[in-house]
C-alpha cells in the first residue's frame, strides 16, 4: 500500500536535520526484523522521540506505527498526519481498542512503537543540580 503522508513526513524530517547540519547516528537497526510484526520499545523523553526512533527502522526500510495519546489526533495539525501515517490512538481510560488495533497490525507485519512512559512536563532535575542551585542560592544570601 501506498504510504502518501508517512514517506513526505520522514523526507521533510531528515531534509530539516541536514539544513541544521545535524548528524543522526542511529545503533542497533541491525536487530529490527526486515518482515514480519514486531514491537519497538523505546524511551520517552522528548517529544521529538518518534523522529529518532522511528529513523531506527529506515535502514530496514520498514515504517514504525506509534501508539500515541488520542488528543493528539484531535489537533488541527498533528491529527491529519498522525492518522495519514496510520498510528494508532490510545485512550489511556479505556485502552482496549488501542490494543486491539496494535494486535492486529502487529499480525499485518506492521512494527508497532511504544513508549512505555510518557514524557515528564518539565526536565528532570538531578541531584547535582538540586545541589548547585541550593549552592547559588546560599552564596547569594550570604553576601
Amino acid at each position: 500500500m501506498a504510504e502518501l503522508v508517512y514517506r513526505p513526513v520522514i523526507g521533510a524530517a531528515l531534509t530539516m536535520f541536514k539544513a541544521l547540519d545535524l548528524k543522526i547516528d542511529t545503533q542497533g537497526s541491525e536487530h529490527i526484523p526486515r518482515t514480519g510484526g514486531a514491537v519497538l520499545v523505546s524511551n520517552h523523553i522528548s517529544y521529538l522521540d518518534f523522529i529518532f526512533t522511528g529513523l531506527a527502522a529506515l535502514p530496514q526500510k520498514r515504517l514504525v506505527r506509534f501508539m500515541a495519546k488520542d488528543s493528539v489526533f484531535r489537533h488541527k495539525v498533528s491529527g491529519p498526519l498522525m492518522r495519514g501515517m496510520k498510528h494508532i490512538p490510545v485512550d489511556r481510560a479505556q485502552g482496549e481498542h488501542a490494543y486491539k488495533h496494535a494486535l492486529e497490525s502487529l499480525r499485518a507485519g506492521e512494527i508497532i512503537g511504544v513508549f512505555p512512559r510518557r514524557p515528564s512536563p518539565r526536565p528532570s532535575r538531578s541531584r547535582a543540580s538540586r545541589r548547585a542551585r541550593r549552592a547559588s542560592r546560599r552564596r547569594r544570601a550570604s553576601r
